[in-house]
């Protein structure tokens, strides 16, 4: 879902705004809106001089997934736990802070605390070129389907992509706690092969240990690779880009662009991307490691509330932010016009004014 050029423009004037809620009187509903999270549903309502103070760039609270420009208009009324009486808005949710979360929450029987986020996903890349389909298609995906998307790398707080991507990092490698995340996928990409990350011990005792904990796993293009030295497709039937490494590892190397088997998912590249996303999402509801018991609890949601939309994203200075051009329509993005955000911390989601994905552009 998107949000109306009418509202992105709105964010954007109003973005250097600070919040001064003090000023607003709570007993005054007149003229609230809902704006709700396209990744994982979580809505707040805002009192018109609540959207003036919100940044655009500021995450959601909960998946951190989106930021505020990110956000749709949905109907107050139709959104769980949000009732008009009288005339007048009220949330059965409200607490001290005053953004209302308005989220449907599960019957789950014995323990309602938890809301209907998905499980989190650990998305392993290359420092250096990691290939850029394998990771933003699977990540919208996953995104797309509520699940909640963490990159982890070695080394580095930004990995760079074979055709000049980059983004940040997460995580490290030995920073994972792997019994939050319902899967982790590694991405592909000609990283894997210079820099041996499949002979790496980091990257073997992650797979071995996501294996131990029968987590879902996936890998794509040569991402396998990092299985098979882990010895964890041994007697398995499996894809990469380049087979004969995993064959010499016992791998039952299949011609389909897709294989799975148990709890392993490999892709054969690239153009798999999509239908390796699609595999991995069955295998997680099929499973029910998407369970509430990987959400965010009410008294986590309730911490998060205590600032307008969550924490602002680190910026960088404006002088050493690398601006960007768009190869399709020449739109250039300029930190210093969007208050010092770098491009890189930009969702994956956010696209050129002309419509091109963050994939199209260049850094200049």
């Amino acid at each position: 879902m998107k949000t109306s050029s009418i509202t992105l423009i709105l964010f954007l004037l109003l973005a250097g705004a600070s919040a001064a809620f003090a000023q607003y009187d709570p007993g005054s509903a007149a003229g609230i809106t809902c704006w709700q999270c396209p990744v994982c549903g979580y809505t707040v309502s805002l009192t018109p001089y609540q959207l003036a103070s919100v940044n655009p760039y500021t995450p959601c609270p909960v998946c951190y997934s989106a930021y505020a420009f990110n956000f749709v208009q949905v109907p107050c009324q139709m959104a769980t736990g949000y009732e008009e009486r009288d005339g007048t808005a009220n949330n059965s949710a409200t607490t001290s802070s005053s953004l209302v979360p308005v989220v449907p929450v599960p019957n789950t029987g014995s323990d309602s605390s938890y809301m209907p986020v998905k499980g989190k996903i650990l998305m392993v890349l290359p420092p250096q070129q990691y290939r850029e389909e394998e990771l933003n298609v699977p990540r919208d995906y996953f995104q797309s389907k509520g699940y909640s998307v963490v990159l982890a790398s070695k080394g580095v707080k930004t990995a760079t992509g074979m055709n000049g991507e980059s983004v940040s990092v997460d995580l490290d490698l030995k920073d994972v706690t792997l019994s939050e995340y319902a899967a982790v996928v590694f991405v592909g990409g000609e990283g894997i092969y210079d820099q041996k990350l499949n002979e790496d011990p980091d990257h073997q005792a992650l797979a071995k240990a996501a294996a131990a904990q029968e987590k879902l796993i996936g890998a794509i293009c040569l991402g396998p690779w990092i299985l098979a030295d882990a010895g964890l497709l041994n007697g398995k039937r499996a894809t990469a880009s380049e087979t004969d490494h995993i064959k010499a590892k016992g791998a039952i190397v299949s011609n389909e662009a897709v294989v799975r088997d148990g709890n392993i998912i490999t892709g054969n590249g690239p153009t798999a991307s999509l239908e390796f996303a699609k595999a991995i999402v069955a295998a997680l509801e099929e499973s029910g490691s998407s369970s509430d018991e990987q959400g965010i609890s009410r008294k986590e949601a309730g911490l998060a509330l205590t600032v307008p939309l969550g924490p602002r994203p680190q910026a960088i200075s404006t002088e050493s932010a690398s601006k960007w051009r768009c190869t399709v329509c020449g739109y250039i993005y300029d930190p210093a016009e969007h208050g010092g955000v770098p491009f890189e911390q930009l969702p994956s989601t956010w696209k050129c004014p002309c419509g091109a994905p963050k994939s199209k552009f260049v850094k200049i």
